[in-house]
């Protein structure tokens, strides 16, 4: 059996426990226009396509970034599988040195600055960070050797300019993603098809020392050279925007499987549609149309634009729009006023109702459903679906005092489905204001009738601790409960919430 070069992965891993189930989820694969299993050894290696920090990250990317995060926590969380994920920084571009001579800054700076924001920005968006983020530039050697590869292959040729170009001419297998365009004659190259390398040094331009003399990478270069330091010769899955399917991720392929003397570089490619803004739009930097993820959250919630990319699928073109953004508030709404309900009902509620085993068995039969939907091409939107037709199920037993006419098991398990679910998609409950008032109630009442109990407890000792001190301890306790604006009887364990009034002029 031959055993795939893992790289440098394999000494990073040392300490790190793998799932060796085989799942049996079924992802669709571009390359094939199929849904086919998802292969994988004992962990799951995965390469995405960075940003290129030129400028802030718009919630075109946004939304692709989150659509992969959700993928990743369906992998590890529902089908126990171990993810290492590698995700590339282009520090170096065209784009990043036309920016930094108009604002007469060190282009290396000028990257720095937005892969400062770009990470704070995913934080924000509660998008879990790759296990390595890989600037190009800390990896120009293992581009150089790279090329040399290629180049000892003949699969590389010297421009005028000393730019190196893939020769794709040579490359009998170019065009196994896409149907590529005809071969029309180019100026400076063989073929159109053709792509750079080592672009060669200008004037005011960052450059690094050569065997073809100083110069940069190339746009394409950099990702096979990383991902091929970390992963060798098989990547599980590679994902990127559905933008990056040609000429990026074509050419990737190519240079690797010639790199690596392989067929197939990649298992899996992944790839997001476009998010749109009205009018079937493409959100883009070059129409001037873009939100930033600062500005998306001074109108919604990091919560509510996930919610958006849960209900439709990550292969899909998204629509951003109010209306749009109006269904998905609408349902996060749904789904935390449930978990509310249900926190209130099982804190405040003594049911006598014995266990529905019809009822159960619906719960049970609604996760399973959930499982089977997430294993057939990450199916979110079903997903969700599925759990509002369970709170669909216990609306209709809920009385006018909001309780649940059902057993206190039922609601546990509804509400343990739908908390589960809802964080396994990256949903951060911690947020969710319905359930921090729920939590909170439970702490109050907790504190609440702790103070009961001291006092019961003073009332009955016959020990030479004095009742007087324990009811000042009670009362200090309820004296600094008020402070939070919770005023507790002076009698007995009931309490209430005083909200703040805001003062009119």
């Amino acid at each position: 059996m031959i055993m795939r070069n893992l790289g440098v992965l394999g000494s990073l891993l040392t300490n790190r426990s793998f799932c060796t189930n085989k799942s049996n989820v079924l992802v669709y694969n571009y390359k094939t226009k199929t849904k086919e299993p998802l292969k994988c050894n004992k962990l799951l290696t995965w390469y995405v396509c960075g940003p290129t920090v030129y400028d802030s990250m718009h919630i075109g990317h946004a939304s692709c970034y989150i659509k992969f995060d959700i993928i990743r926590r369906i992998l590890e969380n529902y089908f126990q599988l171990s993810v290492f994920q590698v995700m590339n920084i282009t520090n170096v571009d065209d784009k990043i040195i036309s920016k930094a001579r108009a604002l007469n800054i060190d282009p290396l700076k000028l990257a720095r600055n937005y892969e400062v924001e770009f990470i704070e920005d995913i934080n924000l968006l509660n998008i879990k960070q790759p296990d390595i983020i890989a600037r190009v530039t800390d990896f120009i050697p293992q581009v150089l050797n790279f090329i040399q590869n290629l180049f000892d292959k003949d699969l590389v040729y010297s421009a005028d300019d000393g730019s190196l170009f893939f020769d794709t001419t040579k490359y009998t297998r170019y065009g196994k993603m896409v149907k590529v365009p005809e071969i029309v004659p180019h100026m400076f190259k063989k073929s159109n098809l053709d792509f750079a390398l080592w672009k060669a040094t200008k004037p005011g331009e960052p450059s690094w020392d050569s065997s073809w003399g100083p110069g940069r990478p190339g746009w394409h270069i950099e990702c096979s050279a990383i991902a091929s330091h970390y992963f060798g010769s098989s990547v599980d899955i590679h994902s990127g925007g559905i933008d990056l399917l040609f000429p990026h991720h074509e050419n990737e392929e190519a240079q690797c499987c010639a790199y690596h003397n392989v067929d197939d570089w990649v298992k899996h490619w992944i790839h997001t549609g476009h998010l749109h803004v009205g009018d079937n739009i493409k959100m883009s930097k070059s129409l001037m149309n873009t939100i930033s993820v600062k500005e998306l959250l001074n109108s919604y919630t990091a919560n509510q634009f996930r919610t958006l990319c849960l209900l439709s699928n990550f292969k899909n073109d998204l629509e951003f729009n109010d209306s749009t953004m109006d269904v998905a508030c609408g349902v996060l709404k749904k789904l935390d006023s449930f978990i509310a309900n249900c926190y209130a009902h099982l804190n405040t509620y003594n049911s006598k109702h014995i266990p529905d085993i019809t009822l159960l068995k619906k719960i049970s039969d609604i996760e399973n459903d959930i499982l089977i939907n997430l294993a057939d091409n990450f199916n979110t939107s079903k997903a969700l679906n599925l759990l509002i037709e369970l709170i669909s199920i216990f609306n209709k037993l809920l009385t006018v005092d909001f309780h649940f006419n059902c057993s206190k098991l039922e609601v546990i398990q509804a509400l343990n489905l739908v908390v589960k679910t809802l964080e396994s998609f990256g949903i951060d409950l911690s947020r969710s204001k319905f359930k921090s008032d729920a939590e909170n109630s439970l702490v109050i009442d907790i504190t609440v009738n702790f103070r009961s109990k001291l006092r019961q407890l003073a009332l009955q000792s016959k020990s030479g601790i004095s009742k007087q001190e324990i009811f000042e301890l009670c009362d200090n306790l309820r004296d600094e409960l008020s402070l939070a604006n919770i005023i507790d009887s002076k009698i007995s364990s009931i309490w209430r919430h005083e909200k703040i009034q805001a003062k009119k002029n």
